[in-house]
């Protein structure tokens, strides 16, 4: 439970530097006037501590963290018992705060697919481009 605190306490001073740049935009100039470097960094660590301790968070309490840091996993199965995750893929642009129906086409290589759910997130987490 520590673990989740610690990332959560990160995620949530992120956060507070997030608020604070989209507060400082300057419509006149189209810019931002405060651009805080602690939200990288931050975001560094948080990714640091999920990949640390991937093993002791659960499936949910990750992939809710990968989002907020940008990513956009998928989880996918091939109906013949294989699971993969994947953020290479395209859907249809909606507008608005409702849900919507939508299109989604996902690239995913052979390499990607796994046996298990945990299988394909720790292969989402550490693989890395050729």
């Amino acid at each position: 439970m520590e673990k989740v605190n610690i990332i959560n306490d990160l995620s949530d001073k992120r956060y507070s530097f997030i608020k604070m740049r989209e507060d400082s935009y300057n419509e006149v100039d189209n810019s931002y006037t405060y651009n805080p470097h602690e939200i990288d960094m931050l975001g560094d660590e948080i990714m640091n501590r999920l990949l640390e301790w991937k093993d002791d968070l659960t499936f949910e309490f990750i992939f809710e963290h990968l989002t907020k840091l940008g990513q956009a996993p998928n989880l996918l199965y091939d109906d013949d018992g294989r699971f993969a995750i994947t953020g290479d893929g395209f859907q249809n642009v909606v507008s608005g705060d409702e849900a919507d129906d939508m299109e989604f086409q996902f690239w995913v290589e052979k390499k990607h697919w796994k046996k298990t759910i945990r299988e394909a997130l720790d292969h989402y987490l550490l693989y890395e481009e050729d």
